[in-house]
């Protein structure tokens, strides 16, 4: 059984998206929906974080969200409809976990240490897959290899402000389910903690494969992040 969050994690992983988002440290302390304005913003976030959910963005957006019901606030095709006439980018609504203890995997032998090429593997996959992981921001990578030494999966971390590391993982399409990902993201997981980072576990909501790697690794899903592009009035 995967042990809670505690108390005082869940108090940094706030900590963490008040200091992303730019807004008062205690935003995320009462639960219901707390809007903030940021008028030269160009894009519409929402995070929701256990029953509390903060809303960033331009005024004449957040204002037409914030009439929705808290369930329809990560509903994407309901914020959308609330911004018609905006020319909104949908980018889309993202699953938020994070673990206290990493579980390392059983029953996978597979070498796990540092790599720096990973061009091969990023050929393998698609340019969305590859866009997903957000290997590209971490430099910091880790290789989960075959038993022939090649790449299987490669997984990273990029560091949040100061508490949170973002991780990324990508696998070989034609290696994945043989506990690859989750070998090499166990291990930049334990490196992120070791810095005193929180590993944040991202992915998008309806990525069952990748869901699963987080379960197994003993990752609690607290919250959801939705994101919405909007135009420059400069540029329209």
């Amino acid at each position: 059984m995967k042990p809670p969050l505690t108390d005082a994690t869940l108090s940094r992983i706030r900590d963490g998206w008040a200091d992303e988002l730019e807004v008062p440290s205690h935003a995320f302390e009462q639960p219901g929906a707390h809007v903030f304005v940021h008028d030269d913003s160009r894009s519409l976030v929402m995070i929701e974080l256990g029953d509390s959910q903060v809303i960033v963005g331009p005024s004449n957006a957040v204002d037409r969200i914030e009439g929705l019901t808290p369930d329809r606030r990560h509903d994407l095709a309901a914020v959308v409809h609330r911004l018609e006439g905006m020319d909104p980018d949908p980018i889309g609504v993202a699953s938020l976990a994070y673990v206290d203890r990493v579980i390392t995997p059983k029953g996978v032998q597979v070498a796990v240490g540092p790599v720096q090429n990973i061009d091969l593997l990023r050929d393998r996959c698609t340019p969305e897959e590859w866009e997903e992981s957000g290997l590209i921001h971490m430099p910091a990578r880790i290789a989960a290899r075959r038993p022939d030494g090649k790449v299987a999966a490669v997984a990273g971390y990029e560091r949040w402000g100061r508490h949170l590391a973002q991780l990324g993982v990508l696998t070989d399409p034609e290696l994945r389910g043989q506990g690859y990902a989750a070998s090499a993201a166990a291990r930049a997981a334990q490196v992120a903690q070791n810095e005193n980072l929180i590993p944040q576990w991202r992915c998008r909501v309806g990525n069952v494969a990748s869901l699963e790697v987080a379960d197994r690794l003993g990752f609690h899903e607290v919250g959801r992040q939705l994101i919405v592009l909007l135009p420059d009035p400069a540029q329209s």
